[in-house]
């Protein structure tokens, strides 16, 4: 298996790999809980894309300041400080939803919290592999597999999440995340990294090295057409998962169902895609693959939103899921590669910005979009987009 994944013959990426396969699924079952209850409460649409929103936005103006304290400080440590916090917040919740105390205003709150929570956590995450993986070589396969557990959970945690709020309520899904979350606490423990061999950014005022990342990022012409790439694809493609529900009215009727099918659709193109990354034993051509991803993930989407054909439309949402994750886990290995030590933490946190930040505000662009043209049509309009970024982004690969 190491010869295959060499990631694996690390025994503290094996330690950490471990931990966070078993909290993610409880991470997305948690995310199925809020979305449940929220509209439970209100009954309201809009609740539920303020709820969506309060939980990404954060990491949009959060992620590059995180970036930097992941070259300043202990990773592990920080790790462990913010897991612990998310914990916390799911024991409230359950507490409040269990008593019914909960209300819609507390539920956004917890939201707004676990979202800034995340956009600190998810820069000093990817930045924490390299801690963990000191074979360069070795790093892009640590990205997929990790990138693989995470997609294994969002096709896995829903269901998971489902069935435990049929059966006795959503305070149990909020409940499920913090046990799990104690998978990667015990783990991160027993992880140990020579943290003084690790360079950290060199002593100097914070905004000079906040400037000093950006600097970094945009002078590098590889990373800035990937950064270009992975914006677009989740300005344009990332809202399809918030305006489903109206999509699949307007081409397949009211049939809730479809919702689920259509995401978890997505959800095993995306798995797919990860493991396949994951399995490849060369370093190279990773931004063609992001090249490739974001085409793929631009005419998947474009498919979904013209066919009434349901086999098709599937196909179309695999298509999503997979060009989805080759775009995004290829850009990660190649800042993974190209960004040096001192500075990993920050490029790679404003690739989290582009990328998990881009998508609520294309939701709230798109879904303004959608009310005057409908939902498909607003899908097929952020298809475009993403599209023509691809093909901006081949062009100046040309050049």
């Amino acid at each position: 298996m190491p010869g295959r994944f060499p990631a694996l013959a690390h025994r503290e990426f094996r330690r950490y790999f471990t931990g966070q396969a078993i909290a993610l699924v409880g991470g997305f079952a948690h995310n199925v809980a809020m979305a449940w209850l929220a509209y439970r409460l209100t009954g309201s649409v809009a609740v539920l894309g303020v709820v969506g929103f309060a939980q990404a936005a954060p990491t949009l103006l959060v992620s590059p300041v995180a970036g930097l304290l992941a070259d300043r400080y202990p990773r592990r440590r920080m790790l462990i400080g913010l897991l612990a916090s998310v914990a916390l917040l799911g024991l409230v919740l359950a507490a409040l939803t269990a008593t019914g105390h909960v209300t819609p205003t507390l539920l956004i709150a917890v939201a707004v919290l676990r979202g800034l929570a995340f956009a600190f956590e998810i820069p000093i995450r990817n930045a924490f592999l390299a801690d963990i993986v000191p074979d360069r070589a070795a790093l892009p396969n640590a990205v997929a597999l990790h990138s693989s557990a995470l997609n294994s959970a969002r096709f896995i945690g829903p269901a998971i999440g489902g069935l435990l709020i049929g059966a006795v309520g959503e305070a149990a899904c909020f409940l499920l995340h913090p046990l799990t979350l104690t998978a990667t606490l015990v783990q991160l423990m027993r992880i140990r990294t020579n943290e003084s061999a690790v360079r950290r950014a060199a002593p100097a005022p914070f905004l000079t090295q906040y400037v000093d990342g950006w600097r970094q990022a945009f002078s590098d012409p590889v990373i800035v057409r990937l950064l270009a790439g992975v914006f677009l694809l989740g300005f344009g493609v990332g809202p399809y998962s918030h305006l489903m529900p109206a999509a699949v009215a307007e081409l397949h009727g009211a049939h809730p169902e479809y919702v689920g099918l259509f995401l978890s659709s997505a959800g095993l193109g995306a798995m797919l895609a990860a493991m396949t990354l994951a399995a490849r034993r060369s370093r190279g051509d990773l931004s063609r693959i992001a090249l490739a991803g974001n085409v793929v993930a631009a005419s998947g989407l474009a498919v979904f939103a013209l066919a009434g054909w349901m086999p098709l439309a599937i196909a179309g949402m695999v298509a999503v899921g997979a060009g989805t994750i080759a775009q995004a886990v290829s850009t990660n290995m190649s800042i993974q590669l190209r960004a040096p030590e001192d500075k990993r933490g920050r490029v790679l946190a404003i690739y989290t910005a582009m990328f998990i930040g881009s998508t609520p505000i294309g939701s709230l662009f798109f879904g303004w979009v959608g009310q005057a043209i409908g939902a498909a049509h607003a899908l097929l309009a952020g298809a475009a987009l993403a599209g023509a970024g691809a093909a901006l982004t081949a062009v100046r690969a040309r050049r």
